[in-house]
């Protein structure tokens, strides 16, 4: 019999993985969109709706994952959704180029100093 009747069981390694998966680099994670939450003080960045106002509020990432976006703080804001509605922020954000280019703009202008500085 050759060695390919025989069966080798290895056990699943139980390390952590140094560097995160790229599906997982892009996850907003609850504590991250709790921080967006304050920081955005529950309204859309874009409108400026709130809950109350707006149908619902989603996290856009600004950089988007497929792109190499990360699901960090400065790569996210609240938009106003959902996000299959056309017209709302988040539709906007993904459909258009002017949205597309609020969103970047506001990171550019308002996120990306803010975290430079070391407020988070």
């Amino acid at each position: 019999m050759g060695m390919f009747h025989e069966v080798r069981a290895v056990p699943k390694p139980q390390h952590k993985r140094r560097v995160k998966k790229r599906k997982d680099r892009g996850k907003i994670t609850p504590k991250v969109f709790a921080e967006v939450w304050d920081r955005d003080k529950g309204c859309c960045v874009l409108c400026k709706k709130n809950e109350m106002q707006a149908w619902t509020l989603e996290e856009h990432h600004i950089k988007f994952r497929s792109q190499g976006g990360t699901g960090e703080t400065w790569n996210v804001a609240l938009a106003c959704g959902p996000v299959t509605q056309a017209g709302t922020c988040h539709w906007k954000a993904h459909n258009t180029r002017a949205g597309r280019q609020a969103f970047e703009e506001y990171q550019r202008t308002v996120l990306l100093p803010l975290y430079q500085a070391g407020v988070s």
